[in-house]
């Protein structure tokens, strides 16, 4: 049964097999634990994959039972790297723990399995490590770890200097604060979940509130790189960000029993709802971050994209795990089952565009870099935090010799329309936008000629050719040059 859900690659359709479940890791019991979402017991630290597949440790406890630190390098196990060794384990149809869900398409589930590499070791004799300081490959008998119980967080970010990150072991969910040394806020969400105890939708709102209309912080960065899901509690703290309506999503479910394929608008999640009721006099005209990643799950992701139509936000990180969609629970009349359904899908108002296994992209790719891991520098808040320097630059008009960064805002994104290109151009020169798919061949070619240094706006129209998809784009002006990636959904 957990083989079954996890191959609809739908994350909120699983089967949970409470006996295999609640089986106590032990040396040879064949389990293979998927994700490092809870607070992973067992191994005594959490893992995240980088750009070229090295698997680099974070963050460890003291005292660790193999001498774990951040910034070591777990290749695999026996000899093998674990890239290599899951897909066996998958293909094997080992009981799967998944911890806590699976993802809703094939590049969230590996990142899912690559980062449980260390979750996995009892099914093994020796795990190899390259140590950060000496480079050496070492290789320890897994037994050394038979009594590691430890919980720690497989959080996906690093302490951000003057804002503790919300102890999930004491159930803290939410917290904000300024950074240090900037007058940059900084919001960290890992849940949106609907109990009055987190209270969550206020605390969110008066924290908007605080940075805006009493601190008037020169940006705001929201992280839920690490978030759990719930409901569209964001609400009024958006409204404040915004200066006007914006539709945003809406949820569907089938709309009969004889064609699947037929959906209609859900009752219970109707897109009025999910409406930006944003106000002219509350309007926040300055740099707001989004952080995002694979641990962006449900309405981690949901809420990401609300924040996406503002016109001053930009999302760093990895891309969420392909989450769109309403869940409800189901009893499958077994009391060794546990299980969710996916009730519908999420959609793009404009265009009515449906999102299932699409996941939120950043408008920067940026990742944990392994030197900064062993200096404590969370990568992704310090891209977000380069980023508001540049824009506050430009937003004071400093001098010609400190110029900005080029900055594009890509929205919507998805799209199944048109795609707009908001972009300050820290010098004059020459303007062009190119569309390129996935194979490289250039599909659109927006020429500005030459223009000024500020302000400029390109918008893509697709083509009816243009086929729902992953597309990369190449702007270049003053003599700077961007790229990323724009979803067409239709």
């Amino acid at each position: 049964m957990n083989h079954f859900g996890y191959r609809l690659k739908e994350l909120h359709t699983y089967v949970w097999d409470t006996p295999v479940r609640s089986t106590p890791r032990q040396k040879g019991v064949p389990l293979l634990w998927v994700g490092q979402w809870g607070s992973n017991p067992g191994f005594g630290a959490v893992v995240t994959p980088l750009a070229d597949s090295s698997l680099v440790v974070y963050e460890a406890l003291p005292n660790h039972p193999i001498g774990l630190e951040a910034g070591d390098v777990v290749l695999g196990y026996d000899g093998v790297l674990w890239k290599d060794l899951w897909p066996r384990l998958v293909a094997a149809e080992l009981p799967l723990v998944l911890n806590s869900v699976n993802a809703g398409n094939d590049e969230g589930n590996w990142y899912y399995h690559m980062q449980a590499v260390g979750l996995n070791w009892h099914l093994f004799d020796t795990i190899d490590i390259v140590k950060y300081a000496s480079g050496d490959t070492l290789h320890f008998d897994t037994n050394n770890l038979i009594g590691e119980r430890r919980p720690i967080w497989g959080r996906e970010s690093l302490d951000v200097p003057g804002v503790e990150w919300p102890d999930r072991q004491r159930d803290i969910r939410f917290n904000w604060g300024m950074i240090d040394g900037t007058n940059v806020g900084y919001i960290v969400v890992t849940s949106w979940n609907f109990a009055s105890q987190y209270n969550l939708r206020e605390r969110f709102r008066s924290a908007i509130d605080s940075l805006m209309h009493e601190i008037d912080a020169d940006g705001i960065i929201i992280d839920q790189r690490f978030n759990t899901g719930g409901g569209a509690l964001a609400r009024e703290g958006f409204n404040l960000l915004f200066n006007e309506t914006v539709q945003t999503v809406g949820f569907e479910v089938r709309a009969g029993t004889t064609d699947h394929l037929s959906m209609a608008e859900d009752p219970a999640r109707r897109w009025q709802n999910l409406v930006i009721q944003g106000d002219p006099d509350t309007f926040y005209d300055k740099p707001i971050a989004g952080l995002i990643g694979p641990g962006s799950i449900s309405a981690g992701a949901l809420e990401a994209t609300r924040l996406s139509f503002h016109p001053r936000a930009r999302l760093f990180g990895r891309p969420s795990p392909a989450s769109y969609s309403g869940s409800d629970f189901i009893s499958l009349a077994n009391s060794d089952w546990f299980s969710s359904r996916t009730s519908g899908p999420v959609y793009l108002v404009d265009g009515h565009v449906s999102l299932s296994h699409i996941a939120l992209q950043p408008d920067e790719w940026v990742w944990f870099d392994r030197d900064d891991i062993v200096d404590g520098k969370d990568t992704v808040v310090q891209a977000a935090l380069d980023w508001i320097a540049s824009e506050t630059a430009l937003d004071v008009g400093d001098s010609d010799d400190v110029l900005p960064i080029m900055d594009v805002q890509v929205f919507p994104n998805p799209s199944a329309t048109n795609v707009t290109f908001d972009f300050n151009s820290a010098a004059s020169g020459k303007t062009r936008l190119a569309i390129f798919d996935l194979l490289g061949r250039e599909i659109a070619d927006l020429d500005g000629g030459f223009s000024p240094k500020g302000s400029r706006r390109f918008i893509w129209t697709p083509s009816g050719a243009t086929a729902p998809g992953v597309y990369f784009y190449r702007l270049e002006s003053g003599g700077k040059v961007r790229t990323g990636n724009v979803i067409i959904a239709r």
